[in-house]
């Protein structure tokens, strides 16, 4: 599985487009960034993440987009973007 961390929000459709040449089997995994201890803010994706990954693993030239997403309350964060996305909708 080849994973690819977006780092620029806006950049997620353009990366999706570019991954999209490459495999078929493409994923997308919004999940809550990481703090400074190195663990996600979020405890459901603490335990949702590895669960997530071995399934895309099994799956044949499969690419992990990865999208780390701050809390709704960090509104000065460019990640909100994916909150007013219409297509996206993420809560």
């Amino acid at each position: 599985m080849k994973c690819i961390r977006v780092t620029v929000p806006r950049n997620l459709e353009k990366q999706a487009e570019q991954a999209l040449k490459e495999s078929d089997n493409v994923f997308v995994l919004f999940f809550g960034r990481e703090t400074i201890e190195g663990q996600s803010w979020c405890p459901d994706c603490v335990v949702a993440d590895p669960k997530v990954r071995a399934g895309i693993a099994k799956v044949e030239n499969a690419i992990l987009l990865e999208v780390p997403v701050d809390r709704k309350s960090d509104t000065a964060s460019d990640t909100q973007v994916f909150r007013q996305d219409e297509s996206i909708r993420l809560e």
